[in-house]
């Protein structure tokens, strides 16, 4: 069994990782330019404004926030999904005019399971609006 302290500082490293994600910079999904974000793995925040909406994880930071969240279809992306499932947008153009406003932010990390770790620390602690309504979408379907 672990002790007490060994969890202490296992909680307090994910927090201060995830309070470096929170104050990275901040890019902007309509003026984001391919190279500010690399091609490697990474944890994500997306931003409403202030209001964090949505985490995830990648092993490719570039196409999945600019390719896939920015510019692709529904069918392609779990938060494009989770918009059009929850804002009620009628057609892709007005989850594109959405997605303009939001920002992101971001950590490289190269481990999968710090990656999938962060994830779940961010989601449980932060509970992000769409990170939410995905896992209760999915516990209606059981």
């Amino acid at each position: 069994m672990k002790t007490p302290k060994y969890l202490a500082k296992v909680v307090q490293r994910y927090l201060d990782m995830t309070i470096d994600l929170l104050k990275k910079k901040r890019l902007n999904f309509k003026n984001v330019k391919l190279n500010e974000v690399p091609k490697k793995s990474g944890v994500y925040a997306i931003f409403d404004k202030n209001d964090i909406i949505y985490v995830g994880r990648t092993k490719n930071l570039q196409r999945r926030l600019i390719k896939e969240h920015r510019r692709g279809k529904v069918e392609q992306s779990q938060f494009r999904r989770a918009l059009m499932n929850n804002y009620g947008f009628s057609d892709e153009e007005q989850l594109n005019r959405y997605i303009d406003k939001c920002s992101f932010s971001f950590v490289e990390m190269d481990k999968l399971i710090e990656m999938v770790r962060l994830e779940h620390f961010v989601t449980a602690i932060l509970k992000p609006k769409l990170n939410v309504e995905l896992k209760t979408d999915k516990n209606k379907s059981v």
